[in-house]
């Protein structure tokens, strides 16, 4: 599957047009992790969205394993928008490959291509209101 195939499958990309996912790969990096390896650390500033490109990563949260993410899975989404201290520690579990797309890169390219900040606000915003209907619950 190519980069454009995998970002176009993220809920907060998918209404994105191929061009828009286009230029979003074309500010990407990818990044390789060895098992063990922390790929970002709870309580540091968020800096960075990654998508899981193959392999899996453990999600801790105060030296406890809250559960994994695979392949297609992503996570930092939140920082591409702000650089808040990140909710928990990512380690790789196994040979790990993602697609990195760090805050400074995006919110330069959202500049240039204003339409892609427009439709990654009314994905957040609908999943925010869908968390605000459960937590009413």
């Amino acid at each position: 599957m190519t980069w454009e195939e995998f970002l176009g499958k993220v809920p907060i990309f998918e209404s994105c047009t191929p061009d828009e996912i286009a230029s979003i790969v074309a500010v990407a990096q990818e990044h390789a992790y060895a098992p063990g390896q922390i790929i970002v650390t709870q309580g540091t500033p968020g800096q960075a969205f990654y998508l899981i490109l193959g392999g899996r990563v453990g999600i801790e949260r105060d030296g406890s394993v809250l559960g994994a993410f695979g392949t297609g899975d992503f996570f930092g989404e939140m920082s591409l928008l702000d650089s808040a201290p990140r909710s928990a520690t990512i380690r790789a579990i196994d040979e790990t490959r993602c697609l990195m797309l760090s805050s400074w890169d995006f919110k330069a390219l959202i500049e240039r291509t204003p339409s892609i900040a427009i439709k990654l606000l009314e994905v957040l915003s609908r999943r925010l209101r869908v968390a605000d209907e459960r937590m009413a619950r």
